[in-house]
């Protein structure tokens, strides 16, 4: 049983995760985190064990919340 797969079944996730991790927590592309990253929305340090780059938690509820925020606002427009 991969790692990935124990933590999905969690009713808790941690509070930073490895960006494979904040893949599957937040149900991103791999292309929308390159994006988070790259805008500076999600910061991965290198903090994690044995070096590994992680992201916190609350970040990427942040990110999701603007990227639901934005989407939502796109759909009200009525092209008036």
């Amino acid at each position: 049983m991969s790692k990935l797969y124990r933590l999905q079944g969690l009713p808790y996730w941690p509070a930073a995760l490895t960006e494979a991790e904040a893949i599957a927590y937040t149900g991103v592309s791999e292309a929308q985190m390159r994006e988070w990253r790259k805008h500076g929305i999600v910061r991965f340090l290198l903090k994690g064990r044995k070096g590994s780059a992680i992201a916190l938690r609350s970040d990427l509820d942040e990110a999701l919340n603007q990227m639901f925020a934005i989407a939502a606002h796109e759909d009200m427009d009525f092209g008036d």
